[in-house]
């Protein structure tokens, strides 16, 4: 997708644009630009000014984000089911829920502590709700700006929050060319630190910056094929100059014996340290498809070097909006990110 027009924002909620009772929008321009196959092509987020009660983008720096950075972030990734009815009533309870029973802020004026919160499967028809939701309007960045972002013609796509607490220096996106599913991955670099020395609480540890990754892989079994190379492009994309490790979560749909390697195979690490069994699965409860569960959603990292990260739990369990509406086919994951000093 362009990111020639680096203004557009199509589909905003209706006070996006300030304008005057009879003062037309400005006009929306779509310029289309041929990327080659799984580029990384560059994106930047949003965040919502109260002051001009619009979104606007943002900057991708570090500047004006005060120190000390944060050294832990909470890690939450939940594929919310496109095709299931009542988006919209789905998508505002997975927030609702992630925001009190996930991050504990009662109110939509609490800012959680710094979080990631990477979201899959979100319906175009409901993305602008994501936008009108006061607690993101307050506490997060969002990415894309836009539908018009994911992969071309893509119905539903990936949506990531970063909690402004967290400094994003970088954004991009890869489209996978070998998906029939308009699959991608969305990338975030955020900036860290390493806890304060203990004789020098003044002093940071150091500054790092780790990148964060959410995507959702080719699905059902005839997938299976398209999968590993789409994971290894993940993992080649986590590695990069000026980047001290990196994060994948999301659903990785693996449902095939073929997706019991493609970790290993990609040189990632898997955060779940337990077997492959009842307690880690994360679909197959909340859904009237006749296919075994397992543990499609998961975390992955680069080698852990500088910082940890926590062993997943599950989220989501039973959440409904009505008697036997699921919120979600899936279960979401949190987990927490520390990062370490190296001395």
């Amino acid at each position: 997708m362009s990111d020639i027009d680096e203004s557009f924002i199509p589909s905003p909620p209706s006070d996006f644009y300030e304008t005057e009772p009879d003062e037309a929008p400005p006009l929306q321009v779509r310029v289309r630009v041929r990327h080659e196959a799984d580029a990384q092509i560059p994106l930047r987020a949003v965040r919502y000014s109260s002051r001009k009660k619009r979104w606007a983008q943002t900057s991708n720096c570090a500047r004006g984000v005060r120190e000390p950075l944060p050294s832990t972030v909470r890690l939450v990734t939940w594929n919310l089911d496109f095709a299931a009815p009542d988006r919209m009533k789905r998508l505002l309870a997975a927030l609702s829920y992630i925001q009190q029973h996930v991050l504990d802020c009662r109110t939509t004026n609490e800012r959680p502590e710094p979080c990631c919160i990477l979201l899959q499967e979100i319906h175009e028809s409901v993305f602008a709700q994501i936008l009108n939701a006061e607690w993101v309007r307050r506490c997060f960045i969002v990415v894309p700006a836009s539908v018009d972002k994911w992969p071309d013609q893509a119905k539903y796509g990936n949506v990531t929050l970063v909690s402004r607490t967290i400094p994003v220096v970088n954004v991009f996106t890869i489209a996978f060319s070998n998906s029939k599913m308009k699959r991608n991955a969305i990338f975030v670099d955020i900036k860290l630190s390493a806890p304060a020395h203990e004789d020098e609480p003044r002093l940071s540890g150091g500054i790092i910056t780790l990148r964060v990754a959410n995507t959702h892989l080719e699905s059902m079994l005839e997938g299976a094929a398209a999968r590993p190379r789409q994971l290894k492009l993940i993992a080649a994309a986590l590695r990069g100059r000026g980047i001290s490790g990196g994060i994948v979560a999301g659903d990785m749909n693996a449902i095939s014996p073929t997706d019991e390697t493609i970790v290993d195979a990609a040189g990632l690490y898997d955060a779940w340290e337990g077997d492959d069994e009842e307690e880690g699965f994360t679909w197959g409860y909340q859904t009237h498809e006749q296919l075994p569960p397992g543990r499609l959603d998961k975390v992955l990292t680069t080698s852990q070097e500088g910082f940890v990260v926590d062993q997943p739990e599950r989220i989501g369990i039973g959440e409904v909006i009505g008697r036997g509406k699921w919120v979600s086919d899936h279960y979401g994951l949190v987990t927490r990110v520390h990062i370490v000093r190296e001395d």
